[in-house]
């Protein structure tokens, strides 16, 4: 331990383990960017596209033969098949999320491609500034730099910039909300309206911001996140005037396109348990999640954001790619944390996290995400997972018993 210790501190050390993880990081992003000017596949930019155009993205989804009949859309398509490319339309967005992206439909889909690519870069380098002024401000220098390297080296943020996918954009937005909170001095309307207005942006990938976005119940920021919904009620309503549907059509139609994906996610409860006995083990938890933030102790954000974090990946359905957010889990390291963490128990969770990253951001890769790697994958993080849990849930008994 006194070696290790050493070597950690040495300087020639460090410095060796920061180039290499910036030539990985560079390569890693470089190869990312190739492939979205490729592919960028998950963009959704035809669902957006057929919803300005005044088309009913989900019946398009399910009868995938009529796509053809819309030049705009068919030049999408052709830039798949040109190159021996399948390539369908997949709307499980709800319509006040597509809307978002209607910016992008102004320009044709292989400029729209390199607009997405440049956006998600100029996300990337926000997640990485915000997440230093949030959640890893108390994280050492060295610590911080090595974590968001490891993110953008990891396969799960290359291939998130090389399918176009979403989360980079969400997590920046709710990243945004999170430092105007921590920022301000007041609850002005002005404030209010701009952290509402960053979630209601954020919840583009609802699926893992909206277990996130229980941190502002626990800052008791409740008006912030009944007008960020209700933004959502709003264009909903509004897109079922557009297209002449119902209001329940246009909450229903997105969900009954994500169920054909739920058991294709990595480690998920979809993947682990399966059909209607995971939509309710998700709502209990959530269930349970909710009691937890309301009464966490204040202070203890550093062992709250990373246990919603973790949970938040596996409640829904989630590709492996967008497990790079587990990056922002290495603030349970940070000094406050070895107050209420006995030395030993500390350097087993920091080791255990460590395997962890190792396996979801190289090891998956290596095995070509097999069964296997995915099973052994899972054990890890849901062990993980269990014992943050636990550690939130003993931290509430201590208060309640002082």
């Amino acid at each position: 331990m006194p070696l290790l210790s050493k070597l950690y501190e040495n300087r020639i050390v460090r410095a060796a383990i920061i180039i290499v993880l910036a030539v990985l990081a560079a390569v890693s992003v470089f190869r990312g960017a190739q492939n979205a000017l490729l592919f960028s596949q998950d963009f959704q930019w035809d669902a957006a596209k057929a919803l300005c155009m005044r088309l009913d993205p989900y019946e398009l989804s399910k009868d995938t033969g009529k796509v053809s009949e819309y030049p705009p859309l068919a030049a999408f398509y052709k830039m798949f098949t040109d190159r021996g490319l399948t390539q369908k339309m997949e709307a499980n967005q709800f319509p006040s999320l597509l809307f978002l992206l209607a910016p992008m439909t102004v320009f044709e889909p292989a400029t729209a491609r390199i607009v997405w690519l440049v956006c998600n870069l100029i996300f990337s380098a926000g997640i990485i500034f915000l997440l230093r002024r949030t959640f890893l401000e108390k994280t050492g220098t060295f610590e911080y730099v090595c974590t968001m390297l490891l993110m953008l080296a990891g396969t799960p943020y290359r291939n998130q910039l090389g399918v176009g996918q979403h989360t980079l954009f969400a997590l920046f937005f709710f990243l945004l909300a999170v430092f105007i909170e921590k920022r301000s001095r007041t609850r002005s309307a002005g404030t209010v309206i701009l952290i509402s207005l960053c979630l209601f942006v954020s919840y583009f990938k609802y699926t893992l911001t909206a277990p996130l976005a229980l941190y502002f119940v626990y800052k008791r920021r409740y008006r912030e996140l009944v007008i960020s919904v209700a933004g959502h009620v709003v264009l909903t309503a509004a897109a079922a005037l557009w297209l002449g549907k119902s209001f329940m059509y246009m909450l229903t139609a997105p969900l009954s396109v994500a169920s054909a994906l739920v058991s294709e996610g990595g480690i998920d409860l979809g993947v682990l348990i399966g059909g209607p006995l995971a939509l309710a083990a998700a709502f209990l938890i959530g269930i349970g999640l909710t009691v937890m933030t309301v009464y966490m102790p204040q202070q203890r954000e550093y062992i709250l954001f990373p246990i919603l974090v973790m949970w938040s990946l596996i409640l829904t359905y989630h590709r492996t790619y967008d497990f790079f957010v587990l990056s922002a889990v290495s603030m349970l390291f940070c000094d406050d944390f070895t107050k209420d963490c006995k030395d030993r128990f500390r350097v087993l969770l920091i080791s255990w996290y460590a395997v962890l990253i190792a396996v979801i951001y190289f090891g998956l890769r290596a095995f070509s995400e097999n069964r296997a790697s995915l099973i052994g994958a899972g054990i890890i993080y849901y062990g993980f997972t269990a014992v943050l849990t636990w550690i939130g849930i003993k931290m509430i008994k201590d208060k309640k018993n002082e």
